[in-house]
């Protein structure tokens, strides 16, 4: 087979592909950020953020495209002047020819993205998609049951363990676990639609003390697997099929993870 040269272009119409940006909430910027859309594309590296040290790894292992699920940003700067490291991050890409996409919540509710992916790491069966009114064409949280029911404590203990989580927190009362919805990332906001579809038990990230309170008020077991730790498995899969796309569409470039500090330390 014949070796294809592979531009931005042609990552940016995959990405759209695999994670429609038609499916992205309203307030979100997801798409190509930054670089030329005839570039060649040699080596991808993928990241859940772009932070100083992605972008350091980029430039040393000499990466052409960056992939990461957050936007680095989600309305254009005023200014283009290098006022803090948020900017001179994207001048360090600029000067190195490396090119940023990102596919945040269009990648939340594509099929095979982070909530399909997060449900699959958690064991659940028979998952669905929750509806959603700002784009009824395509679920953004999921539902699926357990192959049996579970204690709360030992179902977040499960959470941890399934997500390499050294600890973490949960709120509920005493019914057991059974139907559980996910929304990876900061997903609080899904709480009453996780409860309208039949869910016991939500897990997400980002709980804070009032939102607990609030699903204790009514009802609904809510597990914080934490925002980087329900985002993260999606990366390795979007390595996974970024590779197998390459291999069979006879295209030739190299795809590599990012190496990620966890952000919340524990101690």
């Amino acid at each position: 087979m014949e070796t294809k040269e592979t531009t931005v272009t042609d990552i940016c119409l995959f990405m759209n592909e695999l994670a429609p940006v038609a499916y992205a909430e309203s307030w979100d910027n997801p798409g190509l950020l930054l670089g030329h859309l005839a570039q060649h594309v040699h080596k991808i590296m993928v990241a859940l953020d772009l932070s100083p040290e992605v972008a350091e790894q980029a430039i040393e292992q000499e990466c052409d495209l960056i992939i990461t699920h957050h936007p680095y940003y989600f309305s254009l700067p005023k200014t283009l002047a290098v006022t803090d490291t948020k900017m001179e991050v994207l001048y360090e890409l600029i000067k190195h020819d490396i090119a940023l996409y990102a596919a945040h919540t269009n990648l939340d509710a594509a099929k095979g993205g982070v909530n399909d992916v997060l449900a699959a790491r958690l064991g659940l069966e028979d998952v669905t998609e929750i509806p959603r009114k700002d784009c009824p064409e395509q679920g953004l949280a999921r539902i699926g049951v357990l192959e049996e029911p579970m204690d709360l404590k030992d179902f977040a203990a499960k959470v941890r363990d399934d997500l390499g989580a050294e600890h973490l927190t949960y709120a509920g009362g005493e019914e057991p676990v059974y139907k559980v919805a996910v929304v990876g990332g900061s997903g609080a906001d899904f709480m009453e639609d996780a409860l309208a579809a039949g869910a016991d038990t939500l897990v997400t990230g980002d709980l804070k003390y009032h939102v607990a309170q609030k699903a204790l008020n009514l009802g609904l077991n809510v597990v914080d697997g934490t925002h980087q730790l329900t985002e993260s498995p999606v990366i390795d899969k979007l390595e996974e099929v970024l590779k197998v796309w390459c291999e069979e569409s006879g295209r030739h470039f190299e795809v590599i993870r990012a190496e990620e500090d966890r952000i919340l330390q524990t101690v």
